[in-house]
């Protein structure tokens, strides 16, 4: 009954009731999307890090995977040490390296495409870091290239490539000549990077990196908790540094925190605009109606009744604006991935919006509760004021 009469009422202001659900729905797009980027990122990667099937990262003390150009020495020594702890299953070292590929010889006479990527020298028979999408792992002197670095180069399983170990500005040092073994999308790599994977052992000769890696993953026996692992690690290696996948994913969010810190101002900020906004409009309805009011206290309407109809205009507006909002939130979010999507450095797999039914319930629910919350301070003053006081008020 309530909503109807708030319905039957905002019906004989159109335009101010347009506009109101349109704010309405506005702040709590912002406020939906808002929610969604302050956990998606450490959400997504987490995800990422969880499909990758290793539960620690081992790696040179103070760095992220590929973050710096350090490596491990002796990753041959420390990989007996460390499969020698309780509960651990095996280590994967994996070597990063910037390389120059070269589609065909270069003493063809016909132009040939070239592209500087991040290498990554693996064992074959472990594929945490991709995902095969055609061909095979590759094998001694095969190369598995990205889809995208396939498009560029034209290149197909069976054709050769020229490798060459590059900086930022040039090739330098030793190359060689790789065969294409199949395509395959890789997990940490960002748009920019299309990635190429090598045995271990072909890309430590390439690079003259001999016996090292840039960071290992450690998987642990069933039945054994991450964190007693990493300590028992911990205490028979030095130099390097043994993290959880949680451990991980907190530095990343320390690292990405400026995108939480905005995601909490900008949230506070639309609740604020939903707030005046809906007070406002309270406000103003009130005001309207306060010779109706008066009347209704004359012949005997108690005041829980007059602020129950009062209110439900402001949970009416707030309801219908915060279910449009929800629809604009999804489509807005969607937007902004597009754009954020390029951001240097962030893989393909992390995303900054990640749509989660709770979010868009916690954002619902706050823009209404709000809301009505605003909308209940000018009924309950209204309907405070003596019946004289009203029919004084209000406007002749």
């Amino acid at each position: 009954m309530l909503a109807l009469n708030a319905i039957r009422q905002l019906r004989y202001r159109p335009l101010r009731t347009v506009l109101t659900v349109g704010g309405v729905a506005v702040a709590t797009a912002m406020l939906s999307d808002m929610l969604m980027l302050g956990g998606g990122i450490q959400r997504s990667f987490s995800a990422a890090l969880e499909s990758v099937g290793y539960e620690l990262r081992l790696s040179p003390k103070g760095t992220l995977p590929f973050d710096t150009e350090a490596t491990i020495r002796n990753i041959g020594g420390i990989r007996d040490t460390v499969e020698s702890v309780a509960g651990v299953e095996n280590l994967v070292p994996v070597l990063a390296q910037t390389l120059s590929i070269t589609a065909g010889r270069s003493e063809s006479p016909e132009p040939t495409a070239s592209r500087q990527t991040l290498a990554l020298g693996l064992d074959a028979d472990e594929q945490g870091l991709y995902t095969l999408l055609a061909g095979r792992p590759p094998g001694d002197g095969e190369i598995l290239i990205d889809p995208a670095m396939a498009t560029l180069l034209e290149a197909h399983p069976g054709d050769r490539l020229s490798l060459g170990i590059s900086s930022r500005f040039d090739t330098w040092g030793s190359d060689a000549i790789a065969e294409v073994s199949g395509t395959a999308e890789f997990v940490f790599a960002t748009r920019r990077d299309m990635p190429v994977a090598l045995p271990l052992a072909d890309l430590q000769a390439l690079s003259g990196r001999a016996d090292q890696a840039s960071f290992a993953m450690i998987r642990v026996r069933q039945g054994h908790a991450p964190e007693s692992v990493r300590e028992a690690i911990a205490a028979v290696t030095d130099r390097v540094e043994v993290v959880t996948l949680a451990g991980i994913a907190e530095q990343v969010d320390e690292r990405l925190s400026y995108f939480r810190q905005l995601a909490a101002i900008l949230a506070s900020v639309s609740l604020l605009v939903a707030s005046l906004l809906i007070g406002t409009i309270s406000a103003v309805s009130v005001s309207d109606q306060l010779g109706v009011i008066a009347a209704l206290r004359a012949i005997g309407v108690s005041r829980r009744r007059i602020v129950g109809n009062l209110t439900a205009e402001s949970a009416v507006l707030c309801g219908v604006g915060g279910g449009f909002g929800i629809t604009l939130s999804i489509v807005v979010a969607h937007y902004l991935e597009s754009i954020l999507a390029d951001f240097p450095g962030l893989p393909t797999t992390v995303r900054f919006f990640v749509l989660s039914p709770g979010s868009l319930a916690t954002a619902y629910g706050l823009v209404v509760a709000v809301g009505v919350a605003a909308g209940l301070l000018p009924a309950l003053r209204a309907t405070r004021l003596e019946v004289t006081a009203l029919f004084h008020r209000a406007e002749p």
